[in-house]
């Protein structure tokens, strides 16, 4: 064989090899914590703690309790009332908060800020001078309680000048965020622009404003739409843009039972407005702070079933859903520890773990 066939051979074989190789690195999931091109990420498995428990603990007790579990997801959650944002920033900064940053990026755990922002991206201390920034009630009052007008231009100039000031700050390892609207169940507004859109569609619509506020900074975000208490039924006329992907939340279950066929119909609906493949299932599996009815007098222990974990999650499963959290905040806390046991606490976290492994076989 010629020497200039054999060169154009070799050059041939080196192309070919390379763009296999770049084609596998491309059809890997990576995300900031992970290697780049070391393995395809998995299905996210987490859960979600306040600062409070994560101080509590302390982060080497807390990142060793996750790897144990199997877990790679955290989730951090700041509700404005108990835990606000300022009370987030001062736990990240602190020694303690870096050296968690550290250790999850180190064993392959995800983090991410699951929060409650609204009343903190526009001060409710604005509605003395500018009341029309806030919702109208259902009795026609202006309030600052709850949310905002979702349909004030001059509302959003406010909101988005303070988001970018987190956004500076609170960043992420997945790109998702979780910018949620206030926690209640009739916190909406009623004024004639915002009136024809149901709770839901004018949750839609404040997340779409709010996506495209934050791809300002971060253009590879995506943002979650709650669907949670008065959202839980699926948007009927505003459409999400994409990168707007669905959270499930079906807070207040009884785990005796399945899920309830109104939850079951409204989950099934919401994966027909969003996207089946980016889905996230924030449940309540693990949650002291919900069983003890969020009274630290009355701390209370988790009625953990794996039995009925499992069945819910091969529930979900067979909607398509492959991203799970559960609350497991008050549980992985010192406090609970010195109440009713370390061991089994962390037996429920390793069981919650292994059964979402198992099942994604």
């Amino acid at each position: 064989m010629k020497k200039g066939t054999v060169r154009v051979i070799t050059v041939l074989v080196t192309a070919i090899t390379l763009s296999v190789v770049c084609l596998a690195c491309h059809k890997l999931r990576t995300t900031k914590s992970g290697t780049e091109g070391a393995s395809p990420k998995e299905a996210f498995r987490g859960v979600v703690l306040y600062p409070s428990d994560i101080r509590s603990l302390g982060a080497e007790k807390l990142v060793d309790i996750l790897k144990g579990a199997g877990i790679n997801l955290l989730g951090i959650h700041s509700n404005t009332i108990t835990e606000d944002l300022d009370s987030l920033r001062i736990y990240l900064e602190s020694a303690d908060g870096q050296l968690l940053m550290e250790l999850c990026q180190k064993n392959g755990i995800d983090v991410e800020y699951e929060c409650h922002v609204l009343k903190e991206m526009l001060p409710r201390s604005l509605f003395d001078i500018h009341p029309e920034y806030f919702r109208l009630d259902a009795k026609g009052s202006r309030t600052n309680d709850l949310n905002i007008c979702f349909s004030s231009d001059e509302a959003w100039a406010v909101i988005e000048k303070n988001v970018m000031e987190l956004l500076r700050w609170l960043q992420p390892t997945t790109n998702r965020y979780f910018f949620w609207i206030d926690d209640s169940r009739d916190g909406f507004c009623h004024c004639d622009k915002c009136a024809p859109y149901s709770p839901s569609d004018q949750a839609l619509l404040y997340e779409n404003k709010m996506l495209q506020i934050i791809r300002k900074v971060n253009p590879e975000a995506t943002l979650a739409h709650l669907a949670y208490a008065s959202t839980l039924e699926a948007p009927g006329t505003v459409k999400p843009l994409e990168g707007i992907f669905l959270e499930f939340a079906p807070i207040g279950r009884n785990y005796a039972n399945p899920l309830p066929p109104e939850e079951h119909n409204a989950l099934k609906k919401n994966l027909e407005v969003f996207p089946k493949e980016t889905a996230h299932l924030l449940e309540y599996w693990l949650d002291a702070s919900m069983f003890s009815k969020w009274n630290r007098n009355n701390w209370t222990r988790v009625p953990w079933n794996p039995d009925e974990c499992q069945r819910d999650i091969e529930l979900y499963r067979e909607l398509g859903i492959e991203s799970f959290t559960t609350f497991a905040t008050w549980m992985l806390h010192q406090r609970y520890f010195e109440l009713h046991g370390q061991d089994e606490a962390v037996k429920a976290v390793n069981e919650y773990g292994s059964l979402l492994k198992q099942s994604s076989l």
